[in-house]
């Protein structure tokens, strides 16, 4: 059985995590606590083993130093636009191509698929999404839906 993460490990993680705007006081669905759910899918700084610890503060650190090379530019956010087309999109796409999924748990496994990226269906799945991520994730489930379009018309009948 794997160690559980040090006391050290814990502590850093959170004081990057603070340092950079992660963590909200009292919020287990934080910044910080999605970007662990999405490099861990543990719920909890303290369900963390050292390796997974040791992954977090990595990526935490990489984040700072990426932040750091851009001189602290601000990052432009996913859109309301962006989030209403994504979610046009999987309506649409759910009508070609039906599933037992909800439309919600459907796109967490194309964000997951497409992006690398983990996501909590019972949270925001948004947050922290950039804007160019969001472009990606649009471009992605297009290509889905024109697939699902060349496949059949949405009654299970192939288009001539």
């Amino acid at each position: 059985m794997a160690a559980a993460a040090t006391k050290k490990q814990i502590q850093a993680i959170y004081v990057i995590g603070a340092k950079y705007g992660l963590v909200e006081r009292g919020n287990k669905q934080d910044n910080l606590h999605n970007l662990i759910y999405q490099l861990t899918e543990k719920e909890s700084v303290s369900e963390l083993t050292e390796e997974q610890a040791a992954a977090v503060i990595r990526r935490l650190k990489s984040e700072e130093a990426a932040v750091i090379a851009a001189d602290e530019q601000i990052k432009a956010f996913i859109s309301e636009a962006q989030i209403k087309k994504i979610f046009g999109l999987m309506y649409e796409l759910a009508a070609l191509s039906p599933s037992q999924a909800k439309i919600k748990d459907r796109l967490c496994g194309i964000i997951q698929k497409e992006l690398g990226l983990k996501v909590n269906p019972r949270s925001d799945i948004f947050r922290g999404f950039s804007e160019r991520q969001g472009a990606k994730l649009i471009d992605a489930i297009k290509r889905y839906v024109r697939r699902a379009k060349r496949k059949g018309d949405g009654n299970g009948r192939k288009q001539a």
